[in-house]
């Protein structure tokens, strides 16, 4: 018999996650192996920043259950999770504003695995050489391609095994758009796994390998780039192109 197939990195299981009386997520179930880019999409207020939240422990679901290497930690705080290979940049970047960039860095900054190349400082500088540039800068001194660059590398450096990025080019230029996605490429060529929420379709397709769409908290479709670029009608309906 082959061997049995080796448990996602991180798990959702039927999940429903409330806030307060608002049922915001009803029975979502999404997977991320280890190496696996998943893309997110959805309108607005469909769900998925809910869905990350909960992913994170950030927000309690209601029933359901989050598993990390097949290990339930449904209940545990968010540190608990992160420790276990999982680092998020959320949407509004979570950078400390008054801390310069060295300072951003510095705070951190983890061991790596074992083996392989670890994530230092020396190594976000040189992706991103606006930063090399600023180090003395305060966080609020930046411009928000500059903190969402600042927002990656502090994540980084923690040496997790996935990397979840929340609207990750949002009201971004379109020249920082672009390198955001190339340093995704990057990250994703390094073996990380990364869960990617954004808006532009294309981008997200050229570099996930599954896709998922929320609809009011459902999963309404989750496939291959390919699988979905063939459902024209689906892509219209839920993300307007």
């Amino acid at each position: 018999m082959p061997p049995p197939a080796p448990a996602p990195l991180l798990e959702g299981r039927e999940l429903d996650t409330y806030y307060g009386q608002s049922h915001v997520l009803r029975g979502v179930s999404v997977r991320i192996g280890a190496g696996e880019t998943i893309g997110l999409m959805g309108r607005n207020g469909m769900g998925k920043t809910t869905l990350i939240r909960t992913l994170v422990g950030l927000v309690r679901a209601r029933r359901g259950s989050v598993l990390v290497d097949g290990e339930d930690v449904t209940r545990l705080p968010t540190f608990a999770i992160a420790r276990r290979g999982i680092a998020y940049v959320p949407e509004g970047r979570g950078i400390f504003a008054s801390l310069s960039v060295a300072e951003n860095l510095a705070i951190a900054g983890r061991g790596g695995p074992a083996s392989g190349a670890s994530w230092t400082a020396a190594r976000v500088l040189e992706l991103f050489p606006r930063l090399a540039e600023r180090l003395t800068n305060r966080g609020d001194q930046l411009s928000g391609g500059e903190q969402q660059m600042l927002a990656i590398g502090r994540a980084l450096l923690t040496n997790p095994r996935l990397l979840i990025l929340d609207e990750a080019t949002e009201g971004l230029a379109p020249i920082i758009r672009d390198e955001i996605w190339k340093t995704v490429a990057l990250i994703r060529s390094t073996g990380m796994a990364t869960l990617v929420v954004d808006k532009t379709v294309a981008a997200v397709t050229a570099i996930a390998d599954r896709i998922v769409i929320l609809v009011k908290g459902e999963v309404v479709f989750e496939g291959t780039p390919a699988a979905l670029k063939a459902n024209p009608e689906l892509m219209h309906r839920h993300l307007g192109v």
